[in-house]
């Protein structure tokens, strides 16, 4: 008979690369409970739930109440929200051998869980998000709030895992926290470069609609090229109001264009279409100075060449491999000289060297590590 498994996430689990991670690596062997805010809609789960609420606040008179106790430190009661206790009261009626709890949101739900069953939880961190360097009016009560859910929630946590060399050291200095690396990279796509044309060099971003990226500095860097660089933007509606000033935006630039988000098990194909992906991530935080976001790995798998800004992490991968440029700092200036440094030879070279690190720069080792992680805690 099957081992049970609970996979906890409070994120879109159709857009989630790491659980779905998960999913692969694990649904052979075990009978999967798969908890999100949107169902996985994965053929093999045992048990697609969407219970979750993105934002379980409700209204504006909650919103208050929220950031009441959010300022007042009442962290037990700013998490139990109706919604998360919804949760919790729906699963401890049901038995599980196993919880994979996926970043710190849904920690405090899957330690009650682990509590009342004396259960073994997996922890996937992800990414970084303890950060003390975070700007806003709110931002120090918010950091009290997250290291409140991390810091008492770890005592059926018998393994961790993250997505960098660079997390891994982070969570080691400041919590005293082993983690294994798994990082983001997807699965192995059997594609082939395509050859660039010097008369038309196509280049694709995609992912969040989000202002802390910045996006018109790519849009501006390109519009400043010549004729022969175009821009493609998938991008989701995270924020309508900006997608909406995007367009304004793009409107009179003929070459940029804002598309309609890519279908999840579509990305690679798609890219493989194009020759540069472009990708500015801001080292804000100490996260993102950290990350290899999942954007990277779906450019080598894609077979482009890679044009990015100088955030350490991502700068180090791109140079090691030699898949495309770093431009010299965040500016549009900047980013225009890094596009136009490669010549098309260039690009059919980076194409090339991507095509090489995705033999080896894909997600086998780390289903494999899921299994054998998940195999010594059952």
């Amino acid at each position: 008979m099957k081992k049970e498994i609970l996979i906890l996430c409070k994120t879109n689990l159709q857009r989630d690369p790491r659980v779905l991670k998960q999913i692969e690596a694990l649904h052979q062997d075990y009978n999967l409970t798969c908890l999100g805010t949107v169902k996985s809609m994965h053929t093999e789960v045992q048990n697609d739930l969407d219970l979750f609420e993105l934002d379980g606040r409700g209204g504006p008179f909650n919103r208050i109440v929220h950031i009441a106790k959010l300022i007042t430190k009442r962290h037990e009661s700013l998490y139990w929200t109706v919604n998360n206790s919804y949760v919790y009261n729906y699963l401890k009626e049901n038995s599980y051998d196993l919880i994979i709890c996926n970043e710190t949101e849904s920690l405090p739900i899957a330690h009650r869980l682990a509590e009342k069953k004396d259960l073994p939880i997996y922890c996937d961190l992800h990414e970084f998000y303890l950060d003390d360097q975070l700007k806003g009016i709110f931002s120090k009560a918010q950091l009290l709030y997250e290291r409140w859910i991390f810091t008492n929630h770890l005592s059926h946590v018998k393994h961790f895992t993250t997505v960098s060399p660079q997390i891994i050291k982070l969570y080691k200095e400041r919590y005293n926290i082993t983690c294994t690396l798994l990082d983001n990279a997807c699965k192995f796509y059997d594609l082939s470069p395509k050859s660039t044309s010097n008369k038309n060099i196509r280049i694709i971003s995609h992912g969040a609609a989000i202002p802390a990226r910045k996006l018109e500095i790519m849009i501006e860097a390109v519009s400043a090229l010549d004729s022969r660089y175009t821009l493609d933007l998938y991008l989701m509606n995270n924020n309508p109001t900006y997608k909406k000033n995007l367009a304004q935006l793009v409107k009179n630039k003929k070459q940029v264009s804002l598309l309609d988000p890519i279908p999840f098990n579509e990305i690679q194909q798609t890219i493989n279409q194009y020759d540069i992906g472009l990708y500015l991530l801001f080292p804000t935080h100490l996260n993102n100075s950290c990350a290899l976001p999942n954007k990277l790995f779906e450019f080598i798998q894609g077979r482009v060449a890679i044009v990015i800004g100088p955030t350490p992490a991502m700068a180090q991968l791109v140079e090691k491999y030699k898949l495309g440029t770093v431009s010299k700092n965040f500016t549009s200036t900047a980013l225009k000289s890094a596009i136009e440094k490669l010549s098309s030879s260039d690009i059919d070279q980076c194409k090339q060297n991507t095509n090489i690190a995705a033999l080896e720069i894909n997600s086998e080792k780390n289903l494999f590590e899921i299994k054998k992680i998940v195999s010594s805690l059952i």
